[in-house]
């Protein structure tokens, strides 16, 4: 989730498990400081200077269970003297737990987490945008009030609602597949071979879909208050233009993109999209995914460089997001 929101998780964290002998300013310092630490991987892949690089790196092994062990003893620690209130027990496991669900939450968004690093299998459930206010105001109101009149029933009801909101994404998420696959069938003889179902921007009424057959994939978009059929836009994988390609980063971006890609041409070559985070332009010469990379050729295989987004196609898709929820 967004930094904003892990930040209020951590200090709303930090507020039930510490007892009531921690002030209030040592609650927020500790629950925002420590919110934040696992999205801080994110500037140390920039070293490396390399896209695929730091795609890798982020959510991978900052964001598990062996790192939440070895860091909360650490900074355990380092802040004890700080917290001479508490025991150290209680203090290790009030930033164990601030880690944790910071990765747990990132696991209901698209991008998910390698929680059980080293195995590098991502658990995603893609039921909640990387930012939605429908979950982090309840969540702040709480967290507010609770600190506000040092009451922790207040952060618990905070913790209460935006968990309902978390478990709606995920039955309005089935909700949107079982629909969507009908339309599907009602439409094509196509067998579906995997669908998968992602809200839009902070909210979980409209849904992007993307239904993978054998030969490409069809994208669509559906808002749960619909029950008309969907149109679909038909995107062939081509891989006949990469099959006699054997390089490491093109094979890279396809586990990365957990295979769900298409391979289009430009001006300047081979391009690679990753379907899953939504498509920005589809105009008959120029189509771009929100995450397309151009495949340069050099000596040494292939290098990956990320396509510009325009701030203009992302307004674009704001309004239109708009106007189909309602």
């Amino acid at each position: 989730m967004d930094s904003f929101t892990q930040v209020i998780l951590g200090i709303g964290v930090a507020h039930v498990a510490l007892n009531n002998s921690v002030n209030t300013k040592k609650i927020v310092m500790l629950g925002a400081i420590v919110g934040t630490l696992p999205d801080l991987d994110i500037y140390i892949a920039k070293f490396f200077n390399d896209p695929l690089t730091e795609i890798e790196i982020h959510r991978g092994f900052s964001h598990s269970i062996i790192f939440f062990s070895l860091f909360s003893l650490l900074i355990m620690y380092l802040i004890k003297n700080v917290f001479k209130e508490i025991t150290r027990i209680q203090l290790f496991k009030t930033i164990f737990l601030i880690l944790l669900t910071h990765s747990l939450l990132d696991v209901f968004t698209t991008w998910g987490t390698q929680l059980f690093w080293p195995i590098k299998d991502k658990i995603a459930l893609k039921s909640i945008f990387v930012v939605d206010l429908f979950y982090t105001i309840p969540l702040l109101m709480g967290v507010v009030l609770g600190l506000k009149n040092k009451r922790k029933s207040f952060t618990y009801a905070g913790f209460f609602l935006s968990s309902l909101y978390l478990i709606w994404g995920l039955i309005a998420q089935n909700i949107i597949k079982n629909k969507v696959v009908d339309d599907f069938k009602n439409q094509y003889t196509e067998k579906v071979q995997h669908i998968t179902a992602k809200p839009t921007f902070s909210n979980s009424f409209l849904w992007n879909v993307i239904i993978e057959t054998s030969n490409g994939f069809y994208l669509s978009d559906r808002s749960i208050l619909e029950e008309h059929k969907v149109n679909f836009d038909y995107f062939p994988r081509n891989e006949e233009l990469i099959q006699d390609i054997s390089d490491v980063n093109i094979n890279r971006l396809k586990e990365i993109s957990e295979n769900q890609y298409i391979i289009t041409e430009n001006k300047n070559g081979l391009v690679f999209n990753d379907l899953r985070f939504g498509l920005l332009k589809n105009e008959p010469d120029d189509v771009q995914f929100a995450f397309s990379y151009q495949l340069i050729p050099t000596k040494n295989g292939y290098s990956i460089k990320e396509l510009p987004k325009d701030k203009r196609d992302g307004m674009q898709l704001l309004k239109n997001i708009w106007y189909r929820i309602f």
